[in-house]
């Protein structure tokens, strides 16, 4: 077995990250591409890790021995099968977990590394990274109202950077419905690896956004350049800004989330348009629904920073496919490609 720090398993030839923390490690966070083969699932963890507070190492030693010996082959088997990768090893500190792994896998013979420190390594690399990163590419921003269709656009061109994708959220109120939030820590290990696979080409595009998207944030570095970026505006008309939202959110069921966050709007909207909302919403109207909450609470929320933005470009949004092409025009020939 041969320890190495996560930045020298970069170096490696094609590694495959072998993630032996319990499923709820692996889901906050994980090396991009990592094969979660965990010793203990997340009942056994907390088991183990009581036992240690409560009883001491030894005793939690012990009992985590019980548990892993009876896993391991699960662990072994898929590993022996490999053949032209560097497995590479990691639990969340480099300590007991991926020490036992490591050490029994290397004497059967299959050669294995494994990270110092562990997933802990692995996330001060990303802090370092995104925090002194300079974006090689030339960054172009979509801006426009909400409902301007600027995630169509994105989803349908190359060299993009999804942020509310990788957020798992719209960055709006409503952002969340349907959508299961990713955390900080993941959602920034997207972001990092994006960035990265995108470093040598001439350009990147990126949804205009504010600082947060909902309870996660772009980091400062990266945010920092993306203010000073190109902007391309995306203006669309209203009525097909009703539509792309309700093609957005359609499908999902959760009324109750819904008209909750319609009333938390009613200081800023007042009692009758709140109440017009919830109408609306309950007898199905929701062409009427979407276009009061766009003329009225979002259109007015954006319009006053919109205009304080200088434009490379401003683009009619009447079909997504053709706006895709005049970006991609606007982007050209700036680039003088």
């Amino acid at each position: 077995m041969e320890e190495l720090t996560f930045e020298e398993s970069l170096r490696l030839n094609k590694p495959l990250y072998v993630d032996v923390r319990a499923p709820l490690e692996y889901n906050e966070d994980h090396v991009p591409g990592a094969v979660n083969l965990p010793i203990f699932n997340d009942e056994e963890r907390k088991e183990v890790g009581t036992l240690y507070k409560m009883a001491g190492r030894e005793s939690a030693v012990k009992r985590g021995s019980e548990i892993g010996g009876k896993r391991i082959s699960e662990i072994i088997s898929p590993l022996a099968e490999i053949q032209d990768r560097d497995i590479v090893i990691y639990c969340a500190r480099g300590g007991m977990r991926s020490g036992a792994v490591s050490s029994l896998i290397n004497s059967l013979g299959i050669k294995t590394y494994r990270i110092i420190n562990g997933y802990k390594s692995y996330r001060k690399y990303v802090m370092e990274q995104l925090g002194s990163m300079k974006i090689k590419p030339q960054i172009f921003i979509l801006q426009g109202l909400t409902g301007a269709g600027k995630t169509e656009i994105i989803r349908r061109m190359t060299n993009t950077v999804d942020i509310e994708e990788m957020a798992g959220h719209r960055s709006s109120l409503f952002g969340g419905i349907g959508l299961r939030q990713n955390s900080q820590k993941y959602f920034e290990t997207l972001l990092l690896a994006r960035l990265d696979e995108l470093k040598s080409q001439p350009y990147v595009i990126i949804e205009g956004e504010s600082r947060k998207v909902g309870n996660l944030h772009i980091p400062d570095n990266i945010f920092s350049q993306m203010k000073e970026a190109l902007i391309i505006l995306i203006d669309t008309p209203i009525k097909r800004r009703i539509e792309i939202i309700k093609k957005e959110y359609a499908g999902f069921n959760e009324d109750e989330k819904i008209l909750n966050t319609v009333n938390s709007m009613r200081n800023k909207l007042g009692n009758k348009k709140t109440g017009d909302l919830i109408e609306f919403y309950k007898r199905g109207d929701i062409d009427s629904f979407i276009e009061i909450l766009l003329l009225d609470y979002y259109d007015k929320l954006y319009h006053h920073s919109l205009d304080k933005y200088e434009y490379i470009g401003v683009i009619k949004n009447h079909d997504t496919e053709k706006t895709c092409d005049e970006v991609l025009e606007v982007i050209k020939g700036r680039l003088k490609m």
